[in-house]
């Protein structure tokens, strides 16, 4: 009987060991089995998301990440140990983040002036990569000469990762200095504010946005006098041109009438006398506008000269005046049309004062004069300075500088006082 005990207990015990030992090996033949499904390593694109799919060539059931990914940058290249679960075990794995994405970019096509070539970060734009990118030109971009060209931008990531642009570039050879228009001699009132800019424009052959500096600074408006005041034109290439202009200040008259006052006096004489038609050139508008004032104003020999605007004033309210009063309402009309013109004053004065137009037509500057004299008949228009007789029209050439063109030979051969038409302008 004892013996028969003791064979059971031998056979349980053993049953057990052996039960135990098919556990064991199953458990090692589940770990292999499974953990050789997990990947030893994993590389991945920087910028993705971290996928658990990444990390299987077959699916683990109730597997998942025991490290804590979240905190991993993956704009940031790296490797980072990571341990895996499944079931009871863990498995490391070696996750690598790379970056073998090249930047990107769109080419900026340039226009520059010789010598000048700007950063190349600045002729590149919709600059992308995850991480911070060096641009540089392609060796050395020469500029020096004027033309049409392609010079080569490289982007490149601290990966190593490049990316070539190609940029078009106009190199433009500019050594032409911008243009200043309507410069002209100016007057203004002690005290008051002065208008410089009114009637200049700046053009130039290349750049559309040439800066303008006015230098008034000789300019005293407290004191009656006349000053210089400079007009400084310069392009993107650094060329410049500068014109410079007489600024003469005046106590203001006690009479006094802002100039838009007469200049809607000479838009209504305008309008009802039919003086001239839009369409008309400067040389034909300013002939009708001297013809209609000398016969039109009626010579009396005396004016308010305190200011042009008072000649202006009376002239068109009463049609009636002297020499002051014929030059200050042509003037009205003048500005009016758009045409340039400026006081001429005898000199020497001889046995009176006498005033007069100088008017700049097709490029030249002529003497214009709508006034009555028992000294000549009829009026002047577009006199050169041999037409004049300088007896009774000399004036001080030296108020006038080189860039007032004064028309030195006649044309009185082509104008005609009877149709007020001027042959070939």
């Amino acid at each position: 009987m004892k013996n028969v005990i003791r064979n059971l207990i031998i056979g349980l015990a053993a049953g057990i060991v052996g039960a135990a030992v098919g556990v064991g090996a199953f458990i090692l033949a589940y770990n292999k089995s499974e953990g050789a499904k997990i990947k030893s390593e994993v590389v991945m694109e920087t910028g993705s998301q971290i996928s658990f799919e990444n990390f299987f060539s077959e699916p683990v059931p109730k597997s998942h990440f025991y490290t804590d990914v979240s905190a991993i940058d993956t704009s940031v290249p790296g490797s980072y140990r990571i341990l895996v679960q499944y079931w009871r075990f863990r498995k490391p794995v070696i996750l690598n983040i790379v970056d073998t994405t090249a930047p990107t970019a769109e080419a900026v096509p340039q226009t520059v002036y010789t010598g000048n070539l700007p950063e190349a970060s600045s002729v590149v734009t919709n600059v992308y990569d995850l991480a911070p990118v060096t641009i540089e030109y392609v060796g050395e971009p020469d500029v020096s000469t004027g033309g049409d060209y392609v010079f080569q931008v490289s982007l490149e990531d601290p990966s190593g990762n490049r990316t070539i642009i190609d940029v078009p570039f106009t190199v433009v050879d500019d050594h032409t200095a911008p243009l200043i228009y309507g410069a002209h001699d100016l007057e203004g009132f002690v005290g008051e504010n002065i208008s410089y800019l009114d009637g200049i424009t700046v053009t130039d052959n290349y750049d559309e946005n040439p800066t303008l500096v006015v230098d008034n600074s000789q300019v005293n408006n407290r004191i009656s006098s006349t000053f210089p005041v400079t007009y400084i034109a310069t392009d993107g290439n650094g060329n410049s041109t500068s014109v410079t202009v007489n600024l003469t200040l005046r106590v203001k008259p006690d009479r006094y009438y802002d100039p838009e006052i007469v200049y809607d006096m000479a838009r209504r004489a305008i309008e009802q006398n039919n003086i001239y038609d839009e369409d008309m050139t400067d040389v034909q508008k300013a002939f009708r506008i001297f013809n209609w004032v000398h016969n039109n104003i009626h010579y009396i020999g005396t004016s308010d000269k305190s200011d042009w605007t008072v000649g202006a004033f009376d002239g068109f309210s009463t049609n009636q005046g002297d020499c002051f009063t014929y030059y200050a309402v042509c003037r009205a009309l003048l500005d009016v049309a758009g045409i340039p013109n400026m006081l001429v004053e005898r000199y020497p004065i001889t046995w009176s004062p006498h005033y007069w137009n100088l008017v700049k037509l097709d490029g030249m500057w002529y003497h214009c004069d709508a006034c009555y004299a028992y000294y000549h008949e009829g009026y002047y228009f577009m006199y050169a300075y041999n037409d004049l007789n300088h007896s009774d029209h000399g004036y001080d050439e030296s108020v006038y500088g080189p860039e007032i063109n004064i028309a030195q030979d006649s044309v009185q051969q082509y104008v005609n006082y009877g149709t007020l038409e001027v042959e070939g302008f």
